[in-house]
């Protein structure tokens, strides 16, 4: 697999949060990466029943379907509401 712009470099706050047990809280789902190719984009997200999923555009999370995907954000559209999950930032 080629990324389209080769791999982003972490930062270290991200670095220690993404091995640290309970660094995201259950109950809602959270963005955690987007990989965009030349072939196709996909997302990981972490599911409100504490999984991590790889999504593709079409894919459904939490009842809603994700319409696009792109660097550093999700779209989701449940019916007319349209919403945009972000990568979180962390302090």
């Amino acid at each position: 697999m080629k990324f389209a712009r080769g791999p982003q470099p972490i930062n270290a706050a991200t670095e220690r949060a993404a091995t640290e047990r309970d660094a995201l809280p259950l109950g809602y789902s959270s963005l955690l990466g987007t990989v965009l190719t030349p072939e196709g984009s996909h997302a990981l997200v972490h599911l409100s029943g504490g999984r991590i999923d790889r999504v593709t555009k079409g894919d459904m999370i939490d009842g809603a379907t994700i319409t696009a995907i792109e660097r550093g954000t999700l779209t989701l559209q449940r019916g007319s509401d349209i919403r945009r999950m972000s990568l979180p930032t962390l302090s």
